[in-house]
């Protein structure tokens, strides 16, 4: 009869804690709310199908971000460089033009529906993560960005994507991998612009190319790229 009475004790003081608790949420300052945060996604937790953190084995880790781009760095890989925001639609370089350096850059670089031989490039490693981006149809045409105007962001981008025979500052390239696994291609004499493809009107295939490729201050929607090794 004593376990009994002091069970009931024990039960009815526990409801009473309960019901204090949900009339009076506890209220954590700033640091503790970091440390049940940190505590909360720490490994060994997972989210039911409830969206419950549940006690259980530790989530399966991300993929290894280094060692994706270490394998773009493979001498002579060739690729094809994908909008994310615009589907099937691919860069284009159009590099049939005199075979000599000019100041202002040559050819033409612009979209395509579809990847064929003007959509395809050859990645040329120079150090951690930068690369100049060579067209594999016409050698020794580079892939070329003039970041100089490029002070800020405009919603219809800046400055001049073209190509350029042979490959020199303007042709060298930071290719990173963002947060959600897509790619941004950041040029390395004008740190602030990055490639940016517009493929909004690249419905169908076109012989001349399409859309507009230029430059944008920073990653924008526009700026984010898969790289399909072919």
């Amino acid at each position: 009869m004593k376990l009994l009475a002091g069970s009931a004790l024990f039960l009815g003081l526990l409801s009473l804690c309960c019901t204090a608790t949900m009339r009076h949420p506890v209220i954590m300052g700033e640091g503790e709310e970091n440390a049940a945060q940190e505590m909360f996604n720490a490994p060994g937790i997972r989210t039911g199908a409830t969206g419950i953190r549940m006690l259980g084995h530790a989530l399966k880790p991300e993929p290894d971000r280094k060692v994706e781009s270490e394998a773009l760095s493979r001498p002579g890989l060739v690729v094809t460089i994908q909008s994310v925001q615009f589907s099937n639609v691919f860069l284009r370089l159009d590099g049939n033009v005199t075979r000599s350096n000019e100041v202002a850059g040559v050819g033409t670089v612009n979209c395509q529906f579809g990847a064929g031989p003007y959509e395809k490039f050859i990645l040329r490693p120079f150090g951690s993560d930068q690369y100049s981006i060579e067209s594999l149809l016409f050698p020794n045409v580079y892939l070329r960005m003039d970041g100089g105007q490029v002070t800020s962001f405009q919603g219809l981008g800046s400055g001049i994507v073209n190509g350029q025979f042979g490959a020199g500052p303007y042709e060298r390239f930071v290719i990173g991998q963002e947060a959600d696994g897509k790619y941004s291609i950041q040029s390395v004499q004008f740190p602030q612009a990055y490639l940016r493809m517009d493929g909004v009107s690249v419905r169908s295939f076109s012989i001349l190319g399409g859309g507009t490729v230029n430059a944008q201050y920073g990653v924008g929607s526009l700026g984010k790229f898969k790289i399909n090794v072919i």
